[in-house]
């Protein structure tokens, strides 16, 4: 894996087939760095944050691929 900004964020390792249907935008070696504003240290914390969304809830995502910080935007079904 290439070095990145920081030690902290969950690593997408893929998407699954099938799923949710849910559009993110991520991608397999994207970092999550924070959900709405708030850092991600671990995985189960991910989780946590995640199921605490209502559908029709705003998402943001800040994630870094390829070394460069982004924000992905999108809308819990």
């Amino acid at each position: 894996m290439p070095a990145t900004r920081t030690d902290s964020g969950v690593v997408v390792l893929a998407q699954t087939a099938g799923g949710s249907g849910l559009e993110t935008g991520l991608e397999p070696g994207d970092i999550i760095r924070a959900i709405n504003h708030s850092p991600v240290q671990s995985g189960a914390q991910l989780q946590s944050r995640v199921h605490e969304i209502k559908s029709g809830d705003p998402v943001v995502l800040q994630i870094e691929r390829n070394g460069k910080l982004q924000y992905l935007a999108f809308e819990m079904e």
